[in-house]
């Protein structure tokens, strides 16, 4: 039986004003990131995602799994938000999810 491992993703965008005053080409690019999430939560490596709602203080969170930290850091890269550099990983950690609702 193979366990997955979970792992913590922060991501922050490159500027504080992104979320209130957003770029043109920002739009296509978050878009493009949300559909990856939406594509990696069907290939069951994404266990969750959300952006804060407070604004002066912009991030995402991500939980990913995956069978090896070397896995998420691969995913992480490959979203479309940090491979074009609008947004950072701010913070990346292994986690344990003790309790879920199901």
């Amino acid at each position: 039986m193979t366990k997955n491992n979970h792992y913590y993703v922060i991501i922050k965008p490159y500027r504080q004003d992104f979320i209130t005053n957003p770029k043109e080409n920002e739009d296509k690019i978050m878009e493009d990131h949300f559909h990856y999430l939406k594509s990696l939560l069907k290939q069951k490596k994404l266990f969750l995602a959300g952006p804060t709602l407070i604004t002066e203080d912009p991030f995402g969170l991500i939980i990913l799994e995956a069978n090896t930290e070397e896995e998420a850091k691969k995913i992480i890269e490959n979203d479309p938000s940090i491979k074009t550099g609008i947004q950072k990983v701010a913070d990346f950690r292994p986690i344990r999810l003790s309790l879920t609702r199901k």
